[in-house]
């Protein structure tokens, strides 16, 4: 929660954000470095992706309801952790969708500073008195990014380090790559990515304290 406020703070105090979009946008060309490679290959690192975990959430579900069976009782065991990392795949992703509805805010590629027509303004800030606002803008915080780092939710299956990490890890990185590759379409600022992945760990910190397990097994276990 301090990580989360402390990243809202440089977002609106600082210009973090747009030193950072500086360094990724090519002032010359008028590109993001991912622009053009989204044009041929979006099907895949941008929709393939959100495909993939989709059906893993489907994979899950059906594990969970599987569980349910006598034939399949051993996955008894993993029915907490299969249902916490579900909601997490499905609520992260809709929380972040919602704070869009909220925030207001301008994608990068959509400001004057970055070749748009939409004046830049911080999430905390109000619009020039000026602007006649048509449409609101959709850019914070990143809902792409959320569907990845609803993957920390794997952290917290386990009790055992090992596990933890390995897990943890791979869905870390499922994220980070779902966010850098939105930042570097100038789809987002590297501030909406930090206060989605710790939006996310915040989230599952709390699920996991509200639904505490009594499982033993490899995906989750408690320690003497």
């Amino acid at each position: 929660m301090v990580l989360f406020i402390l990243n809202l703070l440089v977002m609106q105090y600082t210009d973090f954000d747009l030193f950072v979009q500086d360094y990724v946008y090519n002032f010359q060309s008028g590109k993001w470095p991912l622009e053009d490679v989204h044009s041929h290959y979006g099907w895949l690192l941008y929709t393939g992706i959100k495909v993939g975990l989709a059906g893993f959430a489907v994979l899950l579900m059906a594990l969970f309801a599987l569980s349910y069976k006598s034939s399949f009782a051993f996955l008894r065991q993993y029915r907490r952790s299969f249902a916490c990392v579900i909601i997490s795949m499905m609520l992260c992703p809709l929380l972040a969708s919602m704070g869009k509805q909220v925030t207001n805010v301008y994608c990068p590629y959509q400001i004057e500073r970055y070749g748009g027509t939409m004046p830049y303004v911080k999430p905390l800030s109000p619009y020039p008195a000026s602007f006649k606002q048509e449409k609101r803008g959709m850019g914070f915080p990143a809902g792409h990014a959320a569907g990845g780092f609803a993957l920390l939710s794997l952290f917290f299956v386990s009790k055992h380090r090992k596990i933890q990490l390995l897990l943890g890890g791979a869905g870390l990185a499922v994220g980070i790559f779902m966010g850098v590759y939105q930042i570097l379409r100038g789809q987002h600022y590297i501030g909406d990515t930090l206060v989605t992945v710790l939006g996310c760990l915040l989230f599952n910190v709390l699920l996991f304290r509200l639904f505490p397990g009594q499982q033993r097994g490899h995906m989750y276990y408690k320690t003497s």
